[in-house]
């Protein structure tokens, strides 16, 4: 009865740990698309980030996300429960096999935690929520099975013999069965999820001939707003406008890379804005407010406040109000009278003609526009194609 009724607990946790892995896998191919789905709850600007944790060298294993993975291993504990639910003669087996999946995917969690405390800095709510279905796997099966660690582990080998298929164990079929089809699902959904992004994306090949062919601008950054190390091996300069919304999403996109480049990736900021009223490189008004607006994020620069001024009004988007800079200002704990100053000086907008000019000189004439390592790219780099440019300058 005890083993009955944690089969069916086993039973009912493995779909809930299906379905958050199911959306984490959602989430993976939205990001291989360049999309940033879930909301705040995934990409927000607090320490909750899916997308950062997600999208890493460690986001993936012999090349297959481990969201699928952990789908395969979810379908493995729901095979097994169902095989513990046939007869008595099952359950011990199948459970004893429950508790060692389990034991494994919380040894997986407590290094994917640690790799989010210490080297990403973000953490990922979905994955923090599967870490507790597998511990609560754990804490079910060895309870329902009442044995000590040493009885488990000793009664591993005699259930991964049960499963062996054969005419005495035709329960067996059932295990194996599902386990077929869950493998070439996996199997297949990774491929057919590879052929579908990198329809959308460039291939390492073109890149190559990309990289091979095209000539590398050399942009003056000295004094810009900086995010990462002086000796960096990738530089990122990126041309935006605060009231863009493409800029608005590459910015989410670059807290990603940088989340898992910090070591060797900066990223440099320049601003293009596409207003009239100190941009005279376009043609039309497109985003009203804009100079005003980077003007002063050049002046919060000189306070070492451009980045959390950044976050700011990215958060915001189009939304953001102009009248309410001297408000943003205040809250960010910088000098008011020195910010006034330097706008009424006109230090800031100084600064933003000045780059507008080298974006003209460079050819810029949409944001986002991104130099990478001096590399002409218009448009957002998302986390996967970044890793590919990553991979092609390292050949």
């Amino acid at each position: 009865m005890r083993a009955t009724r944690g089969a069916t607990w086993c039973l009912l946790l493995s779909l809930i740990g299906l379905g958050l892995a199911g959306y984490l896998f959602y989430l993976h191919v939205g990001l291989l698309r360049g999309e940033l789905l879930g909301g705040a709850v995934c990409g927000g600007s607090g320490a909750f980030n899916c997308h950062a944790v997600t999208a890493g060298p460690w986001g993936s294993f012999l090349g297959m996300p481990l969201a699928l993975w952990g789908i395969l291993g979810y379908l493995a504990i729901f095979a097994l429960a169902l095989l513990a639910q046939q007869s008595p003669e099952w359950s011990l087996r199948a459970l004893t096999l429950i508790a060692c999946l389990a034991l494994a995917f919380v040894a997986i969690d407590l290094a994917l935690l640690s790799l989010m405390v210490f080297v990403i800095r973000f953490y990922c709510l979905f994955c923090l929520l599967t870490d507790v279905v597998n511990l609560l796997l754990l804490v079910v099966a060895v309870r329902a099975l009442r044995l000590s660690w040493p009885d488990l582990l000793g009664q591993i080998g005699p259930a991964v013999g049960a499963l062996v298929p054969s005419r005495a164990r035709p329960a067996t079929a059932l295990f194996w069965g599902i386990m077929a089809v869950a493998l070439a699902g996996t199997v297949g959904l990774d491929a057919a999820t590879t052929f579908a992004t990198r329809g959308s994306a460039p291939g390492r090949d073109q890149l190559r001939q990309f990289v091979s062919t095209q000539p590398r601008a050399t942009p003056d950054i000295t004094g810009d707003p900086r995010h990462g190390p002086p000796n960096a091996k990738i530089t990122l300069v990126e041309f935006s406008d605060f009231l863009c919304p493409a800029c608005q999403r590459a910015s989410k996109l670059n807290a990603i890379i940088l989340a898992n480049h910090r070591h060797d990736t900066a990223l440099v900021f320049k601003h293009y804005p596409l207003d009239t009223s100190c941009n005279s490189a376009i043609s039309r008004m497109a985003h009203p407010g804009a100079c005003t607006i980077a003007a002063a994020s050049e002046c919060l620069h000189q306070q070492g406040k451009f980045w959390p001024f950044h976050d700011l009004v990215f958060e915001r988007g189009r939304a953001y109000d102009v009248k309410g800079i001297e408000d943003d200002v205040r809250r960010l704990g910088a000098d008011v009278a020195r910010f006034r100053s330097c706008m009424d000086a006109g230090q800031g907008l100084e600064a933003v003609k000045r780059d507008i000019a080298e974006g003209a000189r460079l050819g810029v004439s949409s944001t986002p526009t991104f130099l990478l390592n001096g590399l002409v790219v218009s448009g957002g780099v998302s986390p996967s194609v970044f890793e590919d440019f990553l991979a092609v300058l390292s050949d």
